[in-house]
């Protein structure tokens, strides 16, 4: 189990979880359930972890122009590849809570 029960369950927009049955099911079973309206857009914004990885490849993906949407890709996939473990694990501790 996760460290001291600190989770929360979420839900994404599949269309099953958006079942009312579903909702009754995780309310009544769960100890800590957000439902999908609860949370808010998958923007980088809103999420941090997203946001920490969406900094770093942006700063690595605009170190140079790029001639194309296709040549941006490449180099936004190549980046992903060559993240660095220790990035991740130095981005994740700060948006866990225990």
């Amino acid at each position: 189990t996760f460290p001291m029960n600190n989770y929360v369950f979420t839900q994404d927009g599949a269309p099953d979880h958006h079942v009312q049955k579903a909702h009754e099911f995780c309310k009544g079973n769960m100890a800590s359930f957000w439902p999908a309206d609860f949370w808010p857009s998958s923007s980088p914004d809103v999420n941090p972890l997203d946001f920490a990885v969406w900094c770093f490849l942006e700063g690595k993906t605009n170190k140079t122009s790029h001639t194309s949407v296709e040549a941006l890709k490449a180099t936004i996939t190549k980046e992903w590849d060559n993240m660095s473990e220790d990035f991740i694990k130095t981005a994740v501790p700060p948006f866990v809570t225990y």
